[in-house]
């Protein structure tokens, strides 16, 4: 990244460790970490991809989570 004048925005980088349940189970609550310079990114078990919420088990059900929410709220705020 600094050969290309880039730098690491840690507010806005997310990883996502992806896996089957049975595989994600075996780290519990201790999920990996990444280490880029100075700053550490912890893996979460959601992450926005071109606006779609992707969970560590590469469902979307959290995305629809988040549809419905949106359009439920708009739909009883107009």
């Amino acid at each position: 990244m600094s050969a290309n004048r880039l730098e690491l925005n840690a507010d806005k980088t997310e990883l996502l460790w992806a896996g089957s349940k049975h595989g994600l189970a075996y780290f519990g609550s201790n999920r990996p970490s990444l280490r880029l310079g100075a700053d550490t990114v912890t893996a979460s078990e959601h992450a926005r991809l071109l606006g779609v919420m992707i969970s560590s088990d590469l469902s979307l059900e959290k995305h629809v989570d988040t549809v419905c929410s949106k359009c439920f709220f708009y739909g009883f705020a107009s």
